[in-house]
């Protein structure tokens, strides 16, 4: 099995963005708190790109690991390295729902401290 190397630095490209994105994000929260008096809620977008951090670090684990290995395994090892490239991208899947749940949290913390 052999990544299609353009879609992977796309991907990563796409991730890193991400990041940036809730970063600045964060940032910019923090500052519109100290203006309404609020504290803590910045650190959930923060926590969002570490979970991307994370989701990053183990799909890059499973291209350079894992797929070399499928596209040489023989019938005995296959099933092995399927079930362990299956259960990597079932934690990226975890990662990527605490990376979108963390900031969408902070935005209604703040959304409804904001209100009041």
């Amino acid at each position: 099995m052999r990544p299609d190397i353009i879609a992977e630095v796309i991907f990563m490209v796409a991730i890193l963005l991400n990041i940036i994105s809730l970063i600045i994000f964060g940032i910019i929260l923090k500052r519109l708190l100290n203006l309404i008096g609020g504290r803590g809620i910045w650190i959930f977008p923060i926590l969002g790109s570490i979970f991307l951090i994370a989701v990053a670090g183990f799909h890059i684990y499973r291209m350079v690991f894992y797929f070399p290995l499928l596209s040489v395994a023989g019938p005995g090892d296959l099933f092995d390295l399927i079930i362990g490239s299956l259960g990597l991208a079932r934690i990226e899947s975890f990662l990527f729902l605490g990376a979108g749940l963390f900031p969408l949290i902070g935005g209604i913390l703040y959304y409804s401290a904001s209100s009041k």
